[in-house]
């Protein structure tokens, strides 16, 4: 408590106060929020509290402390008729800070806007995008195989049947893509069930990325992973939508499934109608796939 009240009253020294106590802990902050929302908490609800409480905590408690306590301190420092080129560029680390916290808090909100009006668009005519993909337990239930688009709804029925077939261990995808928030959504199931994931034919964009949710990811002889830039789908276009945005949230998220670096360097250098097939020694090699089999697994 004497540390924190120290610091507000800018009686700490400069350094200390700038570097330490906002740009270091400013840093962490920043990083953590992410563990607030998908696809590290699953349920909608409960991302939704998370980031509304670390909002609170973190940003309009824990920010203005941060702030506060560096000009106070400024103004300790000038009155013992110290350069003032120092504080001046303490003010624009300061006014940094700012607004890389408003930008990223902007984009956690706007990544939970958006998987809301997922859901809700989900529950437009459900039986026509059904008919577009299906979802086939083996005879044995410890496979899904996942064919067709990736459509709105395609995550709730998944989760419905993994509730129902219990014994499940892996999931066997076949997609030319669809939706990114539904191979989001199709990617935290995998994860939140440590399914093991297979790919024996194609699977590209939105089907990629549910694939890196893989706890060990088989990739067949014949099997091919295809990334593309994201696109706008004008039918359900969004003001708040950012295509950049939307690829740098999972160029993240694959890298927090160990892809190496150069990899995703180049993942969205395609554009959407120049989809980019990697061989399997590329994909071996950027931990994309962790083993290559000749044949489907034995049911």
């Amino acid at each position: 408590m004497l540390y924190i009240r120290s610091h507000w009253l800018g009686d700490q020294p400069l350094f200390r106060s700038f570097w330490i106590n906002l740009i270091l802990l400013r840093v962490v902050i920043l990083y953590v929020e992410r563990f607030t929302r998908p696809p590290f908490i699953l349920e909608p609800q409960a991302a939704i509290a998370a980031t509304a409480a670390f909002f609170v905590v973190c940003q309009l408690i824990v920010l203005p402390w941060q702030i506060v306590g560096v000009l106070r301190s400024c103004d300790r420092y000038l009155a013992g008729f110290r350069p003032i080129v120092w504080v001046w560029g303490i003010q624009i680390g300061v006014a940094a800070s700012l607004i890389l916290t408003l930008h990223s808090v902007y984009s956690g909100f706007q990544s939970l806007y958006i998987d809301r009006r997922d859901r809700l668009e989900a529950a437009a005519p459900q039986r026509a995008r059904a008919a577009r993909y299906t979802l086939t337990p083996t005879s044995s239930g410890r496979l899904i195989n996942l064919k067709g688009d990736f459509e709105f709804g395609i995550t709730r029925n998944l989760e419905a049947l993994l509730k129902r077939h219990r014994g499940v261990a892996g999931i066997v995808l076949s997609s030319d893509g669809g939706q990114i928030y539904e191979g989001r959504g199709v990617a935290r199931l995998i994860m939140g069930h440590g399914l093991d994931t297979y790919v024996f034919e194609t699977c590209k964009s939105a089907c990629a990325t549910a694939f890196i949710g893989g706890a060990t990811r088989t990739l067949g002889s014949n099997g091919r992973l295809g990334f593309h830039q994201y696109r706008l789908d004008a039918e359900f276009s969004n003001p708040l939508a950012d295509v950049a945005a939307e690829q740098e949230r999972d160029r993240r998220f694959y890298a927090d499934r160990n892809i190496g670096g150069g990899f995703l360097r180049k993942v969205f250098d395609r554009s959407h109608d120049d989809i980019w097939f990697p061989d399997s020694d590329e994909l071996l090699a950027a931990g994309v796939v962790h083993r290559v089999a000749d044949a489907a697994p034995t049911d």
